[in-house]
């Protein structure tokens, strides 16, 4: 398969980003380009590769050119802190790192963040390699890094990346459960819809391809996000540039409503369900473009999600993480496919779509409960009230 190239200009940088399977068979070639003379590097990972293919990144360093060392960042699903961006500055002081020397991430959007804040803030800036391991941060770490914590925040640090090269190996995602894709599925979903409509329009026709995880596909739509996040965050108007937080505002809210009971990419997509239904007040999106955002996920088998919460609850949350990060009461909502904007929502417009968003939740709840008391009632009446299989003692087998 072909490792396709885009290069992405941000003005005072450009981001060199491949994609395609097998594209680290070809990262000794590449990294050799990264830097004016290859000399020291290191490699920042974590559990998510294996020896193998940590010894095979090794021996592409080597090949280059470069005297490699590595450091592993411990393995984990909490975010990364300024500690964690302190020690890693730590490792590169010990190691002698100058500005011209590489430092090569590879592993999932946490640790390339982690990464791409300690390139940053190293010498004013070093050159980078990000090799992302996940789909999610296949889209996302070129153009953005996930917020870090500190003892008295949570997710309020942030950086702009400046990576000099990613390099999007997609076997590493090849065929993988919905559970592993499901962040990166979303979020290019977002980002197509916040593109254009006929890429909207598009993405209807990939969505088979993404769910079976096709390897051309999957690049397709990677270099097409790539190409409208870049268009987002250099866009002339502020709002538009806010255009990727179509959805977290919700789904930090709920985060902070369920706890740990759901996975990132689920909230996500309920955000961006909820927020396009509020935008159909706020900001005229119509009905019709409303049930297209849900025929997408649902082609890509992300089901609604069921939970039961009180309105003023969520009201509240959605007010507190909206006031974290910004003194005014907008969120980035769709005025059309192909335009998001920052958006006022009043009180009772919001008040009035969570209570019925949430009583549609509280339903499938309800539903998905009756569904399982119906499938233990056909278990027992087909194993026995003891799942012993007496029921089927005379049923014959099939040879």
């Amino acid at each position: 398969m072909t490792v396709k190239r885009q290069l992405m200009n941000f003005g005072k940088r450009t981001v060199d980003y491949r994609v395609g399977a097998g594209a680290l068979s070809d990262l000794s070639r590449l990294v050799r380009a990264a830097v004016g003379k290859p000399k020291r590097s290191l490699i920042i990972t974590s559990s998510a590769i294996s020896d193998a293919e940590l010894e095979s990144i090794t021996r592409s360093l080597i090949d280059a050119g470069f005297r490699v060392d590595t450091y592993d960042v411990p393995a984990g699903d909490s975010p990364r802190t300024l500690e964690d961006v302190s020690r890693l500055i730590d490792v590169l002081a010990k190691r002698e790192m100058t500005a011209d020397d590489l430092l090569l991430g590879v592993g999932d959007a946490r640790v390339l963040s982690l990464v791409s804040a300690a390139a940053r803030l190293w010498l004013g800036g070093m050159q980078s390699v990000l090799v992302p391991t996940t789909l999610d941060a296949m889209v996302s770490v070129s153009t953005g890094m996930e917020p870090l914590d500190t003892g008295a925040s949570s997710g309020m640090v942030m950086l702009d990346p400046e990576p000099t090269m990613v390099v999007c190996d997609t076997s590493f995602v090849r065929r993988r459960p919905l559970d592993e894709l499901g962040l990166g599925l979303v979020l290019i979903v977002g980002t197509y819809l916040a593109e254009s409509r006929r890429q909207w329009d598009h993405l209807a026709e990939l969505t088979d391809g993404l769910r079976r995880g096709d390897a051309f596909t999957i690049q397709e739509a990677l270099l097409r996000t790539q190409a409208a996040r870049r268009l987002i965050l250099t866009a002339a108007n502020p709002s538009a540039r806010r255009a990727l937080d179509f959805g977290q505002v919700t789904a930090r809210a709920l985060r902070a409503c369920l706890g740990d009971e759901a996975p990132d990419w689920q909230l996500l997509a309920e955000g961006m369900r909820f927020e396009a239904r509020l935008a159909v007040d706020a900001s005229a999106f119509t009905a019709d473009d409303v049930f297209s955002l849900d025929d997408r996920f649902e082609d890509l088998g992300i089901e609604e999600l069921g939970f039961e919460l009180d309105p003023d609850v969520f009201c509240r949350a959605v007010r507190t993480e909206q006031l974290k990060r910004s003194n005014r009461l907008h969120l980035a909502l769709p005025k059309t496919v192909g335009t998001i904007r920052l958006a006022a929502v009043e009180d009772d417009v919001l008040r009035r779509h969570a209570e019925a968003y949430l009583a549609s939740r509280a339903e499938l709840l309800q539903e998905e409960a009756a569904g399982d008391e119906d499938d233990a009632s056909s278990a027992e009446s087909v194993h026995g009230p003891n799942g012993d299989g007496d029921a089927i003692a005379d049923t014959p087998v099939a040879e």
